[in-house]
C-alpha cells in the first residue's frame, strides 16, 4: 500500500463518469465512416438503432451508442471491414441481451419479474441471468456484504427520504435492511426466489460489468484478439494495439486546477471506478453518498472516489462498488488478496486534504510495459 496525504505524485485522480477522457493507441486519425444498423436492446420489431462504424486508423474500427442510461463504444482491432462489422454486432448484440433482460427500467426484464414474483414462487431465468447473480452472492460472501444486490429496498428508502425532505428513522431502516440480504436469495437450477417477501434485486453495481465481459467473450468469439469495450466509462481491453504496444487509458480529475490526466498502460485488463463525486442527493441540508451501505443501511461518506482494475469488469465492477462501502483501510487488505487486482482510493474529502492511496503494484500500471 502507498499512502500520501498530498498529491501523491500527481496522481491525485478523481475517477469520474466519463472517467475514461480517452483509451486508445496512439493520435485518433479519422480515415472512413461506414454505417450499420444494430438492434436497439428494447427493440420489439421497429426500426434498429443507428450505428457509425468509423475507421480511425489502419486496422482499427470503432462503434459508439447509447445502452443502459449510459453511452458505449466497441473498438476492434482488424485488417478487414466486415470482420469489424460482424464482431461489433455481435459484441452490441450481446450488451443489449443483458441491457433487455437485467434492467429495473424495463417492466418485463427477468429482473423485474424476480423482484415482481420472486417472493411467491421460484422464477426461470436465463443462464446469463443466473451467472450474474451467482457472481453477486460471491462478491457479497468476499467483501463481508459490503457488496449486495439485495440492497433495493435501501435504495427505496432513501429514494423516499430525497423527495419527502426529511432523514428516514431508525426504525425504517431497521425494516428495510430485514428485507436485505443475498443469503435469502434462493438460486436452484435455472430459476431464483426470494426467501422474504419485500425483497428485490438491483444489478445496477454488476450488470455493466458483465455486459462488458459478455461482449468481450463475443469478440473473442469472432476471432478479435485485440478490442476495447466501454460502457460508461467502465471498460475492458484485450490484447494490445497495432505494434503490440498496450493500451493507454486516461483517469480524468475534472476538480479545477488540478493535475493533468493519469495514464494507465494496460493489456487484457478491464477498469471500473465508483464514487461519491459522481451522484449525490441532499436531505434535511445533508449531502449524501448515492452508494448505500447494505450492512448498515446508510449512504456512505468515507470514500469519494474507488477505481479497480482487474482481469474482467465483472469483478472490477463489483470491487469498485464495495470499495466505496468498505472505505481505504479494510479495502485496501481486501485487495492486496485478490490476484491481479489493484487499485486506487481517494478519501478525506476535498483537495488538498484529500488522501490517496493505492495497491501495492497498482503503479506498475502507470508505466508502458
Amino acid at each position: 500500500m502507498i499512502r500520501s496525504s498530498s498529491l501523491l505524485l500527481r496522481i491525485a485522480v478523481t475517477v469520474i463518469v466519463p472517467i475514461v477522457v480517452s483509451a486508445g493507441c496512439g493520435e485518433r486519425v479519422e480515415v472512413a465512416r461506414e454505417t450499420i444498423r444494430l438492434p436497439s436492446p428494447s427493440d420489439s420489431g421497429g426500426p434498429a438503432e443507428t450505428i457509425h462504424i468509423e475507421s480511425d486508423g489502419p486496422s482499427r474500427f470503432r462503434a459508439a451508442f447509447s445502452t443502459m442510461g449510459t453511452f458505449a463504444r466497441i473498438v476492434v482491432v482488424t485488417p478487414d471491414e466486415i470482420h469489424a462489422q460482424r464482431a461489433i454486432q455481435s459484441a452490441y448484440d450481446a450488451i443489449a441481451s443483458v441491457a433487455a433482460t437485467m434492467s429495473t427500467y424495463e417492466p418485463e426484464s427477468e429482473i423485474s419479474r424476480l423482484n415482481r414474483d420472486g417472493a411467491r414462487h421460484a422464477v426461470g431465468l436465463s443462464e446469463n441471468t443466473l451467472r450474474v447473480l451467482r457472481a453477486a452472492v460471491r462478491f457479497c460472501a468476499l467483501t463481508g456484504g459490503a457488496f449486495d444486490v439485495t440492497y433495493a429496498p435501501l435504495r427505496s428508502l432513501w429514494r423516499r427520504a430525497e423527495k419527502q425532505g426529511r432523514l428516514p428513522t431508525g426504525q425504517e431502516i431497521d425494516g428495510a435492511l430485514e428485507k436485505v440480504g443475498s443469503k435469502h436469495l434462493n438460486l436452484s437450477g435455472a430459476a431464483c426466489g426470494f426467501g422474504v417477501a419485500g425483497m428485490e434485486v438491483d444489478l445496477g453495481g454488476i450488470a455493466k460489468g458483465f455486459a462488458i465481459d459478455l461482449a468481450c467473450e463475443a469478440l473473442d468469439a469472432a476471432g478479435i484478439m485485440n478490442a476495447l469495450v466501454d460502457i460508461g466509462g467502465d471498460l475492458r481491453v484485450l490484447g494490445r494495439c497495432p505494434g503490440g504496444e498496450p493500451w493507454k487509458v486516461l483517469i480524468n480529475d475534472p476538480r479545477p486546477g488540478e493535475p493533468p490526466p493519469l495514464v494507465l498502460f494496460l493489456a487484457d485488463r478491464a477498469v471500473a471506478t465508483s464514487g461519491d463525486y459522481q451522484r449525490y442527493f441532499t436531505v434535511d441540508g445533508q449531502r449524501l453518498s448515492h452508494i448505500v451501505d447494505p450492512r448498515t443501511g446508510r449512504p456512505v461518506g468515507s470514500v469519494p472516489s474507488a477505481t479497480v482494475i482487474a482481469a474482467d469488469a465483472i469483478t472490477a465492477d463489483a470491487l469498485a462498488t464495495a470499495i466505496s462501502v468498505l472505505g481505504p483501510d479494510e479495502a485496501l487488505r481486501l485487495i492486496e488478496s485478490q490476484d491481479q487486482v489493484e487499485c486506487l482510493i481517494m478519501s478525506g474529502g476535498s483537495a488538498p486534504e484529500v488522501t490517496v492511496s493505492t495497491s501495492s503494484g497498482f503503479n506498475t500500471l502507470c508505466e508502458p510495459r
